[in-house]
């Protein structure tokens, strides 16, 4: 079957984003080959959204989709499982597609690959102005590896997933609202191929700090998301360890930048309770005895900005 971007719903979670979702739109609406279906799922909005998106010039070929909030996994299952089109493209509704060329190159890919999942591209993350991250992470083939210890797709308004094998998975773990992207990632990257197209198609906003200030809150999320990801297949003891300290350090790096002695002191005892020894042959060991003598990591943070 060869496939044309008429087979590619695009779905996009809303959720009080009557100030972006028109832009999001508009950038839908400038690719030069168009999706088969659009679908905004307005996850409770209470700013209006609705009336943006039914005022739209667009509305007319928008599928509005309201319900109660149940944050951006649910919004977006509830998109994917009301479409029979065989591709999703995810946008969210404060992001922009800035390449006229982004479906059509994905779809093309998608012909190329048949066993392909997922296909996503480059993208570049605007942090609230402050700074542009790049993210060039390059796929292609059997991935499933990568996503155990990092996430690596590009931006989730830069996939393309196959509709049936999302359906076959279950869609997005709704009782994970952290990670539950990587989750469903990487599944689909054990069912088939991940593939990217090289090009910068996504311009992605996020807040300043969005992990940095939310990281505690954030951190019982990743353990059940590495719970998850460790049923995926059968590991050894060793490579769960590795799994465990390639995750948790990173909560570590954010507790030292933000001084969370208390946070970082915890995420310690949990990373050398789940990866022994190996988190004892990193910094992070000499921090925590610092952490437990002083109470702070100021003077070191300091030192480590000069």
């Amino acid at each position: 079957m060869t496939y044309t971007t008429e087979d590619i719903a695009v779905v996009i979670p809303a959720f009080n984003s009557a100030s972006t979702i028109e832009k999001s739109l508009e950038t839908i609406f400038a690719q030069n080959q168009l999706p088969g279906e659009i679908i905004v799922v307005d996850d409770g909005s209470s700013d209006g959204t609705e009336a943006v998106v039914k005022s739209s010039k667009y509305s007319s070929s928008i599928k509005y989709i309201r319900q109660d909030n149940g944050g951006p996994a649910a919004a977006r299952n509830t998109g994917i499982f009301s479409t029979d089109k065989s591709w999703i493209a995810f946008l969210d509704a404060d992001d922009n597609w800035i390449d006229a060329n982004k479906l059509s190159e994905q779809i093309n890919m998608a012909n190329k690959y048949p066993s392909a999942t997922l296909i996503d591209t480059f993208a570049d993350i605007d942090w609230h102005g402050s700074k542009i991250k790049k993210n060039r992470k390059l796929k292609s083939g059997k991935v499933f590896e990568g996503f155990l210890t990092e996430n690596i797709i590009n931006a989730t308004s830069s996939v393309l997933a196959k509709c049936k094998s999302i359906k076959q998975l279950g869609g997005f773990d709704e009782d994970l609202r952290f990670g539950e992207d990587r989750l469903l990632w990487a599944k689909l990257a054990q069912i088939g191929e991940v593939h990217t197209v090289p090009q910068v198609t996504v311009m992605k906003f996020n807040e300043v700090g969005n992990l940095t200030s939310n990281g505690a809150k954030n951190y019982p999320h990743r353990l059940k998301l590495v719970n998850a990801l460790l049923t995926l297949t059968q590991f050894t003891n060793e490579q769960q360890k590795r799994i465990w300290m390639d995750n948790l350090v990173e909560f570590l790096r954010l507790d030292f930048q933000t001084n969370n002695v208390e946070h970082f002191l915890h995420v310690f005892a949990d990373a050398w309770k789940l990866s022994g020894e190996k988190i004892l042959l990193t910094r992070y060991f000499p921090l925590a005895l610092y952490a437990k003598l002083f109470g702070s990591f100021r003077p070191l943070i300091k030192s480590v900005e000069k």
